[in-house]
């Protein structure tokens, strides 16, 4: 049985909505690829938000205008989504809009994603200035693990936070993820290696195991095709 902590399993986007580039419908929030004419509200989002990720992603404080509008390419189609990432926007849902397009609150990724034997990726996520504590996180990740479980076919998504970071503790905590232990030394931010906390969540333990698709009949026959796909 899933933890009655998770959120509802997330939707399949409709016609609409997956021709409006969305990925996934959450209770509170939306995943879906950035289009060219985000580029202004993206940009807004990381200005205003260069302090609040600065302990963080201390890049996104002294990042130059050029260097942000790289940023927003990386979020674009086809770089966006490839057999080794994805990378979407969140956006609240707003319950009276008529079409899908939310206000745009942070990002989703999953990163590294390998092939059989191993299906396993790292994912990471953040929310801008003044949208934490509103629940988006929580909703947002559970919808990639959704697509990481389901769509992807993969079998163990791992988060690697810094020890500090107890917001980002909370949330995999609250989905279920089990940490792992210490990575000594994993990333180099502002000059020196960073130590990072590891959780990791299993096909077999998300939701009950009820979206693990990594079984001994279809294990190498999916994860080539699933991956490939995007």
């Amino acid at each position: 049985m899933a933890s009655p902590a998770l959120p509802p399993l997330s939707d399949k986007p409709s016609a609409r909505d997956r021709a409006a580039g969305v990925l996934r419908v959450g209770q509170r929030t939306l995943l879906r690829f950035a289009q060219p004419g985000d580029a202004t509200e993206f940009l807004a989002m990381l200005k205003r938000s260069r302090e609040h990720l600065a302990p963080w992603m201390p890049r996104a404080a002294r990042a130059s205008e050029p260097t942000l509008a790289k940023k927003f390419e990386r979020m674009l189609p086809p770089a966006c989504n490839t057999p080794t990432k994805l990378r979407v926007l969140v956006c609240a849902r707003e319950p009276d809009a008529a079409g899908p397009a939310g206000r745009m609150v942070g990002v989703v990724s999953l990163g590294n994603i390998s092939e059989w034997p191993e299906l396993a990726a790292t994912t990471g996520y953040w929310l801008g200035a003044g949208e934490t504590g509103k629940g988006f996180m929580r909703d947002a990740l559970a919808t990639l693990l959704d697509i990481a479980f389901e769509e992807k076919k993969l079998h163990r998504v791992v988060a690697n936070i810094l020890p500090a970071n107890r917001r980002s503790h909370a949330v995999a905590e609250a989905l279920g993820f089990t940490k792992e232990g210490v990575a000594r030394g994993l990333v180099e931010i502002d000059g020196a290696w960073r130590d990072h906390v590891v959780w990791s969540v299993l096909s077999t333990e998300w939701r009950g195991g009820t979206l693990d698709r990594t079984g001994p009949a279809g294990a190498r026959r999916t994860a080539s095709k699933s991956l490939a796909n995007g």
